[in-house]
């Protein structure tokens, strides 16, 4: 493992080393929020801003995307899916809640039998370069569900801000691939390294929840009928916005469009919180009401996938807490299961 020093202000010279070899992605100033978007210069990229409002999801499993064109040849029909640049890709200053939130979506997408070919095209081609989160905000609780604010998990290299400097950990074969030919940067010194294990430390303190996990996927698996559903769910409206900016929710829907030349096949988000996600054509549904709706995420998150994979479907980044339009808390909704 190498430890690497460079200056803040060569920081945009060596995403635009970057750009030269890769379609690279990071985060840019958005107006109100920050968004992880394709940059053209590494002047555009804001390192300072917090996390942003979507997960880095939404570049590998976008919110719509075209999986399947059909059209009329002349020897019937004929079949293409679209495909991405042939540059490989990097996602550049993701926190290290959204690096293990992709960890876990490949989970979902590479189970089973069938690779999911959209995301796992994209998926292959993508090096993670993690910004460790100095400042945790008051509604993340990465360490209670098995993350850190300075994680590694699913990071090719990981930058610690050092104030004018960034130390740069590579820890993959792919990191060091993206460094190579990289000017203006240095050996970290023992001073240097003690430091981001200080900032570390003062992060990991900085978190202000620590919630009671353990043993909750073995509570919840006998809580399927427990009165608590009845209460928890009250204040959801069913917006769906806690799944659109979770970074493992993955739940889509897929729709047929026809065009000037034949039919799109279209994938695009969907959310168990909405009515129709269950809704059956001969008109039942499993899930008629929000108490089976919410019943069923907090299940998924905490109960369904721990069993299949072994490990909690939360990263506990916060955006489900920050941006809920009723102040539903996921937090509170553990707090109240394990008090049962």
């Amino acid at each position: 493992m190498k430890i690497k020093i460079v200056d803040k202000k060569e920081v945009p010279a060596l995403i635009d080393r970057l750009i030269e070899r890769y379609r690279v992605f990071a985060p840019v100033d958005a107006g109100k929020y920050a968004r992880l978007m394709e940059v053209a210069s590494g002047s555009e990229a804001c390192l300072e801003l917090q996390n942003p409002k979507l997960s880095s999801k939404e570049i590998l499993f976008p919110q719509t995307e075209i999986i399947l064109r059909i059209k009329k040849g002349e020897e019937g029909l004929e079949t293409e899916e679209p495909s991405e640049n042939d540059k490989d890709w990097v996602l550049f200053g993701v926190h290290p809640c959204d690096a293990k939130g992709l960890v876990l979506t490949d989970k979902f997408f590479a189970s089973g039998d069938y690779k999911d070919k959209p995301y796992m095209d994209k998926r292959g081609k993508t090096s993670i370069v993690g910004l460790a989160c100095n400042h945790p905000r008051a509604t993340c609780f990465c360490a209670s569900v098995g993350g850190s604010p300075f994680g590694k998990e699913g990071i090719d290299i990981l930058l610690v801000d050092l104030g004018e400097e960034y130390l740069i950990e590579i820890l993959t074969e792919r990191g060091e691939r993206m460094i190579e030919g990289v000017h203006g940067l240095r050996d970290a010194s023992d001073d240097d390294m003690a430091r981001a294990e200080k900032m570390s430390e003062e992060a990991e303190k900085a978190l202000q929840t620590d919630l009671p996990i353990e043993g909750l996927s073995e509570r919840l698996e006998g809580m399927f009928e427990d009165p608590l559903w009845d209460k928890v769910h009250l204040k959801c409206v069913g917006c769906g916005v806690c799944s659109y900016l979770c970074p493992t929710c993955w739940c889509f829907d897929i729709i047929d469009e026809e065009t000037s030349t034949g039919v799109e096949r279209i994938r695009l988000w969907d959310t168990c919180q909405f009515t129709q996600f269950t809704l059956q054509g001969s008109g039942f549904n499993p899930r008629p009401s929000g108490k089976e709706r919410m019943r069923q995420r907090t299940m998924h998150k905490f109960c369904y996938f721990p069993k299949e994979y072994g490990v909690l479907a939360c990263t506990g980044c916060g955006r489900c807490v920050r941006e809920c339009p009723v102040n539903q808390d996921i937090r509170e909704t553990i707090k109240e299961i394990m008090s049962v």
